[in-house]
């Protein structure tokens, strides 16, 4: 299974090393430009903390528009094995009238369409 970038150590310690470089990169730019060292130091701690809030942020209101926090994710995984439970304990007879009655939905659905 391929673990997506960003929930290994590893990605964690590369992610803090690059938004370090990030900065560092930004106060010798701008000192570079001939801005105070300290003038540039608070520019960029500034341009940090601020763009990491509003990036975080906006993961947040992205994976809440898509439904996908924890809490929804385990509601979808919580009713999908109370279904997986209910169709175990169906008997053979019940389970062939429970797929009689979708095929009948299925057919009724695609006559009106």
């Amino acid at each position: 299974m391929q673990i997506p970038f960003g929930y290994t150590r590893k990605d964690v310690l590369l992610i803090g090393l690059g938004l370090t470089v990030v900065g560092y990169g930004l106060k010798s730019g701008l000192e570079l430009f001939g801005v105070d060292s300290l003038q540039a130091g608070n520019v960029v701690q500034l341009v940090m903390v601020l763009g990491l809030t509003v990036g975080w942020i906006s993961t947040y209101i992205f994976r809440v528009s898509n439904k996908e926090m924890t809490y929804a994710q385990q509601l979808r995984q919580y009713e999908s094995k109370v279904m997986e439970k209910r169709l175990e304990s169906l008997t053979e007879a019940e389970l062939q009238a429970l797929l009689e009655q979708v095929e009948e939905e299925k057919l009724a659905k695609s006559k009106q369409v």
